[in-house]
């Protein structure tokens, strides 16, 4: 049910009754909106009656937010029927599928009170809750779709943690070396802008970057992602606390290393003692 619609109507009220809605129809969309219990009588009359005129005057406010720059003007179309089909929920679409004329899905965000995805024929459906909205992820994505609402807010930038990047960096690398997509390589980049930049890109923009760095040749392109990583930590964190996690991760490469011997490891242990390296340039300078 749109609460915004139900709010109208009642800030409205005396316009609107006795034209449109009855007094008691009124009363019980106030009823509705401030969670109290229905009678089962109460309930099948709101919403056999009261929700299809309430449905017909959302129809006539129908409206669309579209933001970001050369979005191919056919996907805008059908972008705006896709979110015209789930009628009331608070949506917006994001994606590749705004842009390229080859795509993958259609990334499709719905706001609702719990979270969850799936994907239904090439449509891919990510619910979030009204606060997820505010993380970086959600931001980039909001900054360049076709939304049924004001979609682009506020980013909390909160730290991601350490051990967490350099997860996401380890997996880049191995993927780099096994010729997989990289998909996680836009994470990186999207904490980089953060931290380094202080922006939020849009979706469009991470794409384009990511694409860029994908287009390189092997070495080159490991040689960016230690650069992106390496510059995103020691903007996040202290020299001194940043060694003692770095020291952390070297140990237990060189673990790793007793064990095994991957192509990976010679290039954590070199990114390891770049980070510490320029710890201790910067401690130097203190």
């Amino acid at each position: 049910m749109n609460t915004e619609i139900c709010k109208i109507i009642l800030d409205h009220r005396n316009q609107l009754v006795p034209v449109l809605f009855t007094e008691r129809q009124v009363n019980l969309v106030q009823k509705y909106l401030s969670h109290q219990r229905f009678t089962p009588s109460e309930q099948a009359y709101f919403y056999s009656a009261i929700r299809r005129k309430m449905e017909a005057l959302s129809s006539l406010r129908e409206e669309y937010y579209v933001t970001g720059t050369e979005m191919l003007p056919e996907r805008v179309r059908q972008a705006k029927q896709i979110l015209k089909k789930l009628g009331h929920e608070k949506a917006f679409i994001s994606g590749s599928f705004l842009f390229k004329k080859k795509y993958n899905d259609i990334d499709i965000f719905i706001i609702s009170k719990r979270r969850k995805s799936f994907t239904k024929s090439k449509q891919h459906f990510t619910f979030i809750t009204q606060n997820d909205l505010h993380q970086p992820i959600f931001v980039s994505a909001a900054k360049y779709s076709v939304a049924n609402f004001p979609a682009v807010v506020k980013t909390d930038l909160n730290k991601n943690r350490a051990d967490d990047i350099l997860f996401t960096y380890q997996w880049v690398i191995n993927q780099i070396l096994e010729d997989e997509d990289q998909k996680e390589l836009r994470d990186l980049l999207l904490q980089h802008s953060l931290q380094v930049e202080k922006k939020v890109p849009d979706a469009r923009s991470l794409d384009l970057k990511s694409q860029e760095l994908k287009a390189l040749p092997r070495e080159e392109r490991i040689n960016e992602v230690n650069l992106i990583v390496r510059e995103t930590l020691l903007k996040m964190y202290s020299t001194r606390y940043l060694y003692q996690i770095v020291s952390k991760f070297q140990r237990n490469i060189q673990e790793m290393e007793d064990g095994y011997k991957t192509d990976n490891i010679p290039i954590f242990l070199s990114f390891a003692r770049e980070v510490k390296n320029e710890c201790r340039r910067a401690q130097a300078q203190d």
